[in-house]
């Protein structure tokens, strides 16, 4: 009985260092790579309620390290939204964001030209 403790206790430290050696060499392969493109979003007014969601998913599926950006997300956001400041500045917290305040309006003007 001692023996099969044993045997089994070997197997499960094997697997462990196993899955540690594989974690290291995984995380050590997805450093970003860094090629000057920076990752800028312009958020549109009144879309407080789907920021989040979309921030969570573009880091979700690493989409700054596929573009090979500096790593961080660029928001532009109106400078009269202060729910979209709010939640942005919550956000920024857990994964690395740049708030940008487009005080002038310049950004959504040029866009909203018909």
């Amino acid at each position: 009985m001692e023996t099969f403790l044993l045997t089994i206790l070997s197997i499960l430290a094997f697997i462990g260092i196993a899955w540690l050696v594989y974690s290291i060499y995984y995380y050590s392969k997805t450093k970003t790579l860094d090629a000057g493109y920076k990752l800028i979003l312009l958020v549109p007014e009144n879309s407080e309620s789907k920021l989040e969601g979309i921030i969570r998913r573009i880091y979700l599926e690493k989409i700054p390290e596929k573009l090979m950006t500096d790593g961080k997300v660029y928001l532009v956001i109106h400078a009269g939204n202060n729910e979209t400041v709010k939640i942005a500045n919550t956000l920024k917290k857990m994964y690395p964001l740049e708030v940008l305040q487009d005080s002038g309006g310049v950004l959504y003007d040029i866009l909203n030209r018909n």
